[in-house]
């Protein structure tokens, strides 16, 4: 039953979560912990990026950063619907 659950998430549904906000991907896919530092980091570089626009360089490394978590999070599903990982157990 757990593995069916696993194997019902999208990938499409992943990859469009992790466009539009950093972490919320691997939130989807049960990566609660490291969903939550990504959006944290994935703010934090905005509101620096936002204060320091005239730097290029900080649009640059957002820019990476969020195009390393979408594929960081494309190669999780893939990792998690191969058997290779499995979502941390929450006690109730």
């Amino acid at each position: 039953m757990d593995s069916y659950r696993q194997l019902a998430k999208s990938l499409a549904l992943t990859i469009i979560l992790a466009i539009l906000v950093a972490g919320v991907g691997y939130i989807y896919l049960g990566f609660i912990k490291r969903g939550i530092i990504i959006l944290v980091i994935g703010i934090v570089l905005w509101i620096v990026t936002s204060l320091h626009i005239q730097y290029s360089y900080m649009w640059i490394l957002t820019i990476a950063y969020l195009v390393w978590q979408i594929i960081d999070a494309y190669i999780h599903y893939k990792k998690l619907i191969s058997g290779q990982t499995q979502t941390p157990k929450f006690k109730r």
